[in-house]
């Protein structure tokens, strides 16, 4: 290793995935470290450092070249939130592919304590070298207050949800008891033609037909049962 190699940044990134796009406040911010590096590197461990900041601005005296004193806006930031996780102990790193080592590690919310200041999760990833600067990859978390998640629906049960007793069709699930009245006539005469159905109305019965003779006087057709001729008024 040459005079100054030691103030050399080793040849490499380390980043952060996380397993979800947002998680919510209060739950553990689960993820991956990976590290990828183009020569060997001699490792103490790799940590994340969990940090929650304040940002905000505030005005202060500042004193120019030629003496003068004026007021200017200068961004200050405050640290809300630290904890550091050891990920894992000493490793060896050499050219190839990216390893990648999970963690867990928990932020709580944190509010704001300025009007007007925004408040920042980050999460650092730190590959620490041993006598070299070390590798580092830092990102922010998104974090979501509990009420905005979506809520199941009222009786909604979704694939694989274990089915209540007596649920479904006989042999889906043990304990389904069908109603006994099903398909069972409903009371006497259940299914029994209702009397009258399918005759005529009242009014509509058609005339039943009445045998004609013929008037022993003047041949004209008549009914049989009549005393006298419609034609000719006889007597039969």
């Amino acid at each position: 290793m040459g005079l100054f190699d030691h103030l050399r940044a080793p040849k490499g990134k380390v980043w952060i995935s996380f397993d979800k796009p947002t998680f919510v406040e209060g739950e553990g911010v689960v993820g991956k470290v990976n590290v990828q590096t183009q020569e060997y590197i001699q490792s103490l461990g790799v940590r994340v450092e969990a940090r929650v900041f304040e940002n905000y601005e505030e005005m202060v005296w500042v004193t120019l070249p030629n003496n003068q004193r004026i007021q200017e806006r200068q961004r200050r930031q405050n640290v809300l939130f630290s904890r550091d996780v050891q990920v894992t102990g000493p490793n060896d790193f050499g050219s190839g592919p990216t390893q990648t080592f999970p963690f867990s590690v928990g932020i709580p919310p944190c509010r704001a304590t300025r009007g007007g200041a925004t408040v920042e999760n980050s999460i650092k990833a730190v590959v620490q070298v041993k006598g070299r600067p070390d590798l580092t990859g830092q990102t922010q978390v998104a974090f979501v207050p509990p009420s905005s998640m979506p809520q199941p629906m009222q009786g909604y049960m979704p694939p694989g949800y274990p089915v209540p007793q007596g649920y479904g069709p006989p042999g889906y699930n043990p304990g389904y008891n069908p109603n006994p009245a099903y398909g069972v006539p409903m009371g006497p005469g259940y299914g029994q033609p209702v009397p009258g159905y399918g005759m005529p109305p009242q009014g509509q019965m058609p005339q039943q037909q009445v045998a004609q003779v013929r008037c022993k006087y003047c041949q004209s057709l008549m009914n049989q049962n009549s005393a006298n001729c419609p034609n000719c008024g006889a007597h039969q």
